[in-house]
């Protein structure tokens, strides 16, 4: 429960070590591997993860502890040797977490967990979950940047504005089509760091005239990144599963380059409403795409994704 550090060697043959800490008492939280230089996992018992839910929501631990207790439990969820529900109960800790290499992690783990319940009826449990954990650091976030703010907390507010408007944060989603509106009538420009972050809050409400006006703003732009932005993180973010077949037929259209359109079709994919057609437009224009795309590597990395 305090900061000190203790350094064993384990020996090499044996299966199994011992190590007692004397002065810690029963009810005090252990976190191994501090400073994460050890390159293996840690399960720890569930009463052992309580205690460190202590640790973590008084940021007693560094970030970099905190990202490595809930890393080595998702790892170890994913490989099938702990609860799911531990993980959920863990991430509750979380919620007035500040770092951004945390976060990052955190919303990397759910959206993993997303893929695995796509299909099911509780997914909208699941987003409001998500809403619960992020609603603290909702509060600490800006849309416009603060004046002399770390580039960190900069890729933070896009994080953290995406993620609460894919969950279905109305105030979010709400703000975030005003910016909108306003860029594409030619008002205010929106700040290239959260364009991404609108454009996936807006597609995300799924409305055919935010379609299309992305479109437009993709046909008129000059800028490469930008085009790549609007498609990957605008295009494939509908909710509409009729708007998202449009955006797939539209990557391959001419206005599309062939390196990129594969790139648009996997964000797509990545889509929970875009998994079934994407892999349908897959099967149906496969012989084109093979035809395309002869060297292989970027159809095989797609099709990997898609299956």
């Amino acid at each position: 429960g305090g900061t000190a550090a203790l350094t064993i060697m384990l020996e090499r043959d044996e299966v199994e070590t011992v190590v007692r800490l004397p002065g810690v008492a029963a009810s005090e939280w252990v976190k191994l591997n501090p400073g994460v230089v050890g390159f293996y996992r840690v399960s720890y018992a569930a009463e052992e993860l309580e205690l460190l839910q202590t640790a973590v929501t008084g940021k007693s631990l560094e970030p970099v502890d905190r990202l490595n207790v809930l890393d080595d439990l998702f790892s170890l969820i994913a490989a099938g040797k702990a609860k799911t529900s531990s993980g959920l109960r863990m991430l509750e800790a979380y919620r007035a977490e500040d770092s951004y290499i945390v976060w990052n992690n955190i919303s990397s783990h759910l959206s993993n967990l997303a893929v695995v319940i796509a299909d099911q009826d509780y997914y909208a449990d699941f987003d409001r979950f998500v809403l619960e954990v992020f609603s603290g650091i909702k509060a600490s976030i800006s849309w416009d940047p603060v004046p002399e703010e770390s580039h960190l907390n900069t890729l933070l507010r896009t994080l953290v504005l995406s993620r609460l408007g894919r969950a279905g944060d109305q105030e979010i989603r709400a703000e975030a089509k005003r910016r909108f509106d306003l860029h594409c009538s030619g008002g205010a420009k929106i700040c290239p760091d959260i364009r991404a972050a609108v454009y996936c809050c807006v597609g995300a409400m799924g409305q055919e005239a935010d379609y299309q006006a992305m479109l437009r703003l993709h046909g008129e732009e000059d800028s490469h990144e930008e085009k790549e932005r609007i498609a990957r993180s605008g295009l494939a973010a509908f909710s509409d599963k009729n708007i998202l077949s449009k955006a797939l037929d539209f990557s391959v259209s001419p206005a599309v380059r062939a390196q990129d359109s594969v790139h648009l079709i996997g964000s797509v994919a990545k889509n929970r409403q875009g998994r079934d057609i994407s892999w349908a437009f897959f099967k149906k224009n496969f012989s084109m795409l093979k035809g395309r795309y002869a060297s292989g590597f970027l159809l095989d990395r797609k099709s990997t994704r898609l299956n």
